[in-house]
């Protein structure tokens, strides 16, 4: 079988670039001023009536993301994001609004937000004792 002299030059010039040139390849100290890019932010809320997350199935879900900017389907995105990150991520320590007047009928939300936050992984849920409980109080991530 013979070889043409175009596929031997191009063999020749494939071969010769993977064979190493010799020397240490050493990477450049980062300057001081570059910063890490940041840890993603990124959780799938959802809101459900019922008494828990697996036996329900979502009445609405929404994406929220906040690194490197407030976006997703979450209709309060840039407000969500700000009360994240003023409770660090721990949805237990998020802010209220006040209080609301609510009939103390029994027709459970669940709420649930799973992801990452600030590159660590998240799992919350919690239930309300109804609608307007979860409304009273008055968190944004949940307001949608």
């Amino acid at each position: 079988m013979r070889i043409t002299a175009k596929l031997a030059a191009s063999t020749l010039f494939t071969a010769a670039m993977l064979v190493p040139l010799g020397g240490t390849a050493v990477a450049a100290p980062a300057s001081p001023t570059s910063t890490a890019p940041a840890a993603p932010s990124a959780l799938t809320l959802t809101i459900a009536k019922g008494d828990n997350a697996a036996t329900t199935a979502p009445e609405r879900a929404v994406t929220l993301s906040c690194t490197p900017e407030a976006q997703g389907t979450h209709p309060y995105a840039e407000t969500a994001c700000a009360e994240l990150a003023a409770a660090e991520g721990k949805f237990d320590a998020l802010p209220h609004r006040g209080e609301r007047m609510c009939t103390m009928h029994y027709d459970p939300v669940v709420v649930t937000a799973e992801g990452v936050w600030k590159g660590k992984r998240v799992s919350y849920e919690h239930t309300y004792g109804n609608a307007c409980m979860k409304s009273s109080e008055g968190r944004a991530v949940f307001a949608f």
